[in-house]
């Protein structure tokens, strides 16, 4: 068994490798500017508007004109720049516990996933709520690229590949 782990860890690492070059090259080349069924952007101007956002399985961007001095991410679409970036089975769910804290937590169901670690923009707080000062004064958009039949491997290589590309949002926090 321990010489199949070993094989296995190998090809494994190959093909993360692989998927996560392949998106990089994907990140360089999508036209944002371009209507894609393959990309949802959804400016926020209310926590209304996040009912517009797939359901389903993503990689997504969060972006706001707000100026944030150790943003060092590149990535910027509609005079806004990207401060977090993550992925989820669940898009609209995961965005509305960033973006419309209180409203989520509130409206969750006891079968539906509990996303306690959320979009931070003030120290020690998880998640915001877009209807509430300062958040309403801040121009917002959502950029969902839709990857139905993916797995969590290829998901979390598209975070990779993105920070590669564009440098990681400010408010993505990982390590």
């Amino acid at each position: 068994m321990e010489n199949r782990i070993i094989k296995y860890t190998s090809e494994l690492s190959k093909i993360t490798d692989f998927i996560q070059k392949d998106l990089e090259a994907y990140f360089r080349n999508v036209d944002y500017g371009k209507v894609s069924k393959e990309i949802q952007i959804t400016e926020i101007n209310n926590e209304e508007d996040l009912n517009q956002i797939i359901y389903g399985v993503g990689f997504y961007i969060i972006l706001t004109n707000q100026i944030f001095d150790d943003n060092n991410c590149e990535f910027e679409f509609n005079n806004q720049k990207a401060i977090y970036r993550g992925h989820s089975y669940f898009s609209k769910k995961r965005l509305l516990s960033h973006l419309s804290n209180e409203k989520y937590k509130r409206n969750r169901k006891q079968n539906e996933p509990n996303y306690k670690v959320c979009l931070k923009i003030e120290n020690g707080k998880n998640g915001i709520n877009v209807n509430q000062s300062p958040y309403k004064n801040w121009n917002w958009t959502v950029i969902v690229h839709k990857m139905k039949g993916s797995s969590k491997l290829m998901r979390e290589q598209a975070e990779q590949a993105f920070d590669k590309v564009y440098n990681k949002p400010c408010k993505s926090r990982e390590s």
